[in-house]
C-alpha cells in the first residue's frame, strides 16, 4: 500500500489521540487502511492510550468534535458537564495544593524530553500579521500553520530589537541587547555572552547554523558554539558589499542543512535556519511572483509564501528520516517590517508594533497540549530559558528570559509579568539622532524618546494617538518601570559605542593631517542634545532613496537626494560618509575627501567616514595619509580584516613587500576560511620577491577557497612565464579571460605571449580587445603599432596608433618606443626631417626617463 506524505504526517500527529473510525472518516479513507498504515508506520498505541481512545476529548477547542450525539444526549450532556466542572471546581479549592499541583508536576515532568533534537528556523523580516494562522488572509502558510496546529502558537511575542543582529544576539543569549552589547547590525558579540549552541554542545548536541546573510556572517561572533556555521558567502559576486546586500536566498540555505543532516541526523543535534527572504528587496521566485505581485505588497507576502514553502521541504526531509516526533522545531521572526507605518519604509528606525512584534510557534512532540493558543504576551529572550527547561538542561546565570513553562501549563501571568522590553540604536548609531526604547505591557507601550509616547494598545492598535500628556499617570508609572527594569537587568553601566582612545600626540598627529576634529564623539553626546527619530523620518527616507540610487549607479540622482538631506540637516553622519563614497564613484576624490573630514568633525570615531577617507588617499596615491587611516581602523577595532588588507595593498604598491606579508598574513589569521583574495595578495608579494614556488602555493589556497578570483589565474600565468613554461602561461590567461572577460591586462599580456610564440594574428585579436577594453589603455597602442611594423602592416595605421598611445601617456616608460616606431617610419618614407625630430624627441625621452628611475631608485 501506498501512504502519501500528507497522510503520513496526519497519521504521526494524530494516531495517540485519535480512534482509527474518526482517523478514517478526517482522511476520508477506510478503517482497513488506517489499521494497515499505522502498522507499516509502525506506530503502536500503549494500553492506556487505546481506552483513551473511547472517551469524548472536551479539552481540545481547537479542533472539531470527534464524535457526534442525538440531540437528547446532547442536552443531557451538556448538563452533565456543567455539574462536572461545578465539583471540579469545588474539589479544587478543597484539594488545594495537593491532587492539582502532584498532577500539574506531572505534567511539567513530562515536558522534560532531555534526548530531542532542537530545529530552529529564524525568519527574517516577518510579520506575525502577515501569517494566515495569526489571522491574515492574504498569503496562504499551510507548513506554518500545520506547526501551529500540532503546536503552541504564541500570539503576542515582542522582539528586543528590530535590526537582525541584535534580536538574534537576544534569542540566543536570552539577554536583552544593553546586556549583550551587540546593539547594532555590524558590532560584535561578545565572547563573554554564554549562547544557547554552547550550552547544547557542552550537553553531548551536535550543533549547526546555516545563514542567510552577511549580517550573521560569523564575523559578528554569533557563531559560538556551532561545530559547523554555514556562512561563505562569495562576496565577488557583489559590487557593493554591505550588511543586507551580501545574502542567499533560501533553497541556498536549505540545501546544505540537508547535506549536514545526512551525517548527523542519527546524533542529537541542535540545527538553526535562518531564511532572510522577506527582507528587502521583495522579490520572490514564481509562481510566488506571480501569485502575490499584483497588489501593495504582495511581493513581501509572496517571500513569506516562499519561505512557508522551504519549511515545507524541511519538515518532509525530518520526517522521512524519522526525526519529526523526537524534534523540537521552533518557527521565529528576528523582527517585523514596516510597511509605510509612521512612514517608515523596512525597520530598524521606530520600535512599533510592525517591526518588533513577530510570530513564534513552538511544536513539542507528544505534548498534551499542541494545538494550544497562548495569549499572553512574551519576549524573544524567554525562548532559550524556555528550551532549556524542556532538555532539563542549567541555565546560565546571566539568562534575563524567564521560561514560558508555566504559560504553556495554564498558569495566567498579570500585566506586571508579561512587561516586554524593545530598542533601537540604530538612529543614534547612524544619523546622530536620539535612540528609542519601549516597554510594552497587553495594554500599554511607552515609548522614550525626546518626545516620549504612549498607546493604549486596547483602543489604538495602529499606535496613532500618543496619550502621553493625557494620562500622565500611566506614562509616569511606565517611566519609572523602564528606569527600574534597565538598573536591575544591566550588567552595570549601560554599554554604547566605545569612547577615543587616542592620546593628545596621536590627536594632534591626526589633526594635522585632517582626520580628527575638535568636537567630541557624537555616540557620547548626552540624550537630551538629540533629535527625536520621529521629526526626522522625512530625511531619512531621502538617506534611503538616496543609497538605492547609489547602489543601481545612478550616481547623478543619489548625488541630488543625499545633498538635499546634508542641506536640511549638515550633521547626519551616514548622510556625508554616503556623499563622499558617491564622489569617489565619481572620480571626485578631493570633494570625497573634504567629505569625510567634515563627517569626522561629528564623530571622530566614525569608522566608516574613515574608511572612506583612507581609501580617498589610497586612490590619490598619497600613501602616508592612508596609512595612518587604516591604523587608525584597526586602532578602534583589531578584529576587522579589510584595514589590513588595503595595508598590505598599498605596501605591494610602495614595493616595501615584506610589510605588505605580514599584513597579508595577519588578514589570513582574522579570517581563515574568508581569505582568499588575502592568499592570492600574499602569492602576488612572494612574486615579487621571485620565491615562486611559495607564490603558486598561496594561489592555489585562495583557488581552493574560492574559485572565483580577480588575478588568481593571471599571477599564475606570470610564474609560469618566468619559468619558461609559456604553453601553461598561456592556458591560465584564458583562464582569467574567462572568468573576468573584461580583464584588459590578460589580454594584453596573453597577446605578448602569442607574439612571441609566433601566433601573430592572436596576438593582434587580444590586443584590439585590450583597447576596446579600456581605450585609455596607452600600451596596447604601442605594442600593436609595433606588431604592425614589424608585419608591414598600412603604415597609416602604425602612425596613427603611436600618435595614440603617445596622447594618452606622452612620458610613460614605453613613450620612447612611440618615437622610434615613428622614426622608423617617417626614414622608410624619406621623410628625413620627421625622421630626426622623432628620433631626437625619442632619446631625449630616454634619457630623462632614466634619470627620473635613478633619482626614484636613490
Amino acid at each position: 500500500m501506498k501512504i502519501s506524505a500528507k497522510q503520513e504526517s496526519y497519521l504521526r500527529r494524530n494516531y495517540r489521540h485519535k480512534s482509527d473510525e474518526i482517523m478514517s472518516e478526517e482522511l476520508s479513507v477506510s478503517k482497513s487502511f488506517i489499521r494497515k498504515a499505522l502498522k507499516k508506520l509502525n506506530l503502536k498505541r500503549t494500553e492506556a492510550e487505546l481506552k483513551n481512545l473511547h472517551k469524548p476529548n472536551f479539552s481540545d477547542q481547537s479542533r472539531e468534535s470527534t464524535f457526534r450525539l442525538p440531540k437528547k444526549k446532547k442536552v443531557r450532556l451538556i448538563c452533565f458537564i456543567l455539574v462536572g466542572i461545578g465539583l471540579a471546581v469545588l474539589l479544587f479549592f478543597v484539594l488545594k495544593g495537593g491532587i492539582w499541583k502532584n498532577y500539574g508536576g506531572k505534567i511539567k515532568e513530562s515536558l522534560k524530553q532531555p534526548d530531542l533534537n532542537i530545529l530552529f528556523i529564524t525568519l527574517d523580516t516577518t510579520r506575525a500579521d502577515h501569517i494566515s494562522c495569526y489571522g491574515y488572509e492574504n498569503v496562504k502558510t499551510k507548513h506554518i500553520d500545520s506547526l501551529a496546529e500540532s503546536g503552541i502558537l504564541f500570539k503576542n511575542t515582542i522582539c528586543q530589537s528590530p535590526l537582525t543582529l541584535p534580536s538574534h544576539s537576544s534569542i540566543f543569549t536570552g539577554t536583552y541587547p544593553f546586556f549583550h552589547g551587540a546593539r547594532d547590525n555590524g558590532l560584535y558579540l561578545a565572547e563573554e555572552n554564554i549562547t544557547f549552541a554552547e550550552v547544547l554542545k557542552e550537553h553531548g548536541w551536535a550543533t549547526s547554523a546555516f545563514i542567510g546573510a552577511f549580517v550573521l556572517d560569523s564575523t559578528w561572533g554569533l557563531d559560538q558554539g556551532f561545530d559547523y556555521y554555514f556562512d561563505d558567502f562569495d562576496f565577488s559576486k557583489y559590487e557593493q558589499i554591505t550588511l543586507s546586500s551580501v545574502q542567499r536566498e533560501g533553497g541556498e540555505v536549505i540545501k546544505p542543512f540537508f547535506e549536514w543532516l545526512e551525517s548527523h541526523y542519527q546524533e542529537k543535534f541542535f540545527s538553526w535556519i535562518h531564511l532572510y527572504d522577506p527582507h528587502s528587496p521583495y522579490d520572490p521566485p514564481e509562481p510566488y511572483r506571480t501569485q502575490y505581485g499584483n497588489r501593495k505588497w504582495g511581493l513581501y507576502d509572496g517571500e513569506i509564501a516562499y519561505v512557508d514553502f522551504l519549511i515545507g521541504r524541511v519538515l518532509d526531509e525530518l520526517m522521512k528520516k524519522g526525526l519529526d516526533e523526537k524534534t523540537v522545531i521552533i518557527i521565529l521572526g528576528d523582527h517585523g517590517e514596516s510597511l509605510g507605518e509612521h512612514e517608515e519604509i523596512r525597520h530598524g528606525f521606530f520600535v512599533y508594533d510592525a517591526s518588533i512584534k513577530v510570530p513564534f510557534i513552538v511544536r513539542i512532540p507528544e505534548f498534551m497540549f499542541n494545538g494550544k493558543v497562548i495569549e499572553s504576551q512574551v519576549e524573544t529572550v524567554d525562548i532559550m530559558p524556555t528550551l532549556l527547561e524542556i532538555l532539563d538542561l542549567p541555565v546560565p546565570p546571566d539568562i534575563q528570559g524567564k521560561s514560558l513553562i508555566p504559560l504553556i501549563l495554564g498558569k495566567k501571568q498579570d500585566e506586571e509579568e508579561s512587561l516586554a522590553y524593545s530598542e533601537t540604536y540604530y538612529p543614534r548609531y547612524h544619523f546622530g539622532w536620539s535612540e528609542l526604547k519601549s516597554l510594552r505591557s497587553q495594554s500599554f507601550k511607552f515609548i522614550k524618546a525626546p518626545r516620549p509616547e504612549l498607546y493604549d494598545l486596547n483602543q489604538d492598535r495602529g499606535e496613532k494617538i500618543n496619550l502621553y500628556h493625557r494620562n500622565r499617570e500611566v506614562a509616569l508609572r511606565f517611566e519609572k518601570k523602564l528606569e527600574d527594569f534597565q538598573k536591575k537587568s544591566n550588567r552595570g553601566e549601560e554599554q554604547e559605542r566605545p569612547v577615543s582612545r587616542l592620546d593628545e600626540k596621536d590627536l594632534e598627529r591626526l589633526r594635522a593631517l585632517g582626520y580628527i576634529g575638535g568636537f567630541e564623539s557624537q555616540s557620547k553626546v548626552n540624550n537630551e542634545d538629540l533629535a527625536d527619530p520621529k521629526d526626522k523620518i522625512h530625511l531619512y527616507k531621502k538617506i534611503k532613496v538616496a543609497q538605492g540610487q547609489f547602489a543601481e549607479k545612478n550616481l547623478e540622482e543619489a548625488l541630488k537626494e543625499i545633498s538635499y538631506v546634508i542641506e536640511n540637516d549638515p550633521n547626519i553622519m551616514e548622510a556625508r560618509e554616503t556623499r563622499a563614497r558617491i564622489l569617489l564613484d565619481m572620480d571626485r576624490v578631493e570633494e570625497a575627501l573634504e567629505e569625510c573630514k567634515e563627517t569626522l568633525e561629528i564623530d571622530p570615531e566614525y569608522e566608516a567616514a574613515i574608511f572612506t577617507l583612507a581609501l580617498s588617499y589610497k586612490r590619490l596615491k598619497k600613501y602616508h595619509e592612508a596609512i595612518l587611516g587604516y591604523e587608525r581602523l584597526i586602532e578602534l577595532d583589531p578584529r576587522d580584516h579589510k584595514p589590513h588588507q588595503n595595508l598590505g595593498e598599498i605596501y605591494l604598491e610602495l614595493d616595501e613587500v615584506d610589510e605588505a606579508i605580514a599584513c597579508f598574513n595577519r588578514v589570513i589569521d582574522l579570517e581563515p576560511e574568508r581569505s582568499a583574495r588575502a592568499h592570492n595578495l600574499l602569492g602576488t608579494a612572494y612574486l615579487k620577491k621571485e620565491r615562486l614556488d611559495s607564490s603558486q602555493e598561496e594561489i592555489q589556497k585562495a583557488l581552493n577557497l574560492r574559485t572565483r578570483i580577480p588575478d588568481a589565474h593571471y599571477n599564475l600565468a606570470l610564474i609560469h612565464e618566468k619559468r619558461g613554461e609559456y604553453l601553461k602561461a598561456a592556458e591560465e590567461y584564458q583562464k582569467e579571460i574567462e572568468l573576468f572577460p573584461s580583464d584588459f591586462s590578460a589580454h594584453f599580456n596573453l597577446a605578448k605571449l602569442f607574439i612571441n610564440m609566433g601566433k601573430i594574428e592572436e596576438g593582434i585579436l587580444h590586443y584590439r580587445k585590450c583597447i576596446e577594453l579600456d581605450p585609455k589603455f596607452s600600451k596596447a597602442y604601442l605594442f600593436l603599432a609595433k606588431v604592425y611594423l614589424d608585419i608591414g602592416k598600412n603604415f597609416q595605421e602604425v602612425i596613427e596608433l603611436s600618435k595614440k598611445g603617445l596622447e594618452l601617456d606622452p612620458e610613460s616608460e614605453y613613450a620612447p618606443l612611440a618615437h622610434f616606431i615613428l622614426a622608423d617610419i617617417y626614414n622608410r618614407q624619406g621623410k628625413m626631417d620627421l625622421y630626426k625630430e622623432q628620433l631626437r624627441k625619442g632619446e631625449q625621452l630616454k634619457k630623462k626617463l632614466g634619470k627620473k628611475e635613478k633619482r626614484e631608485n636613490k
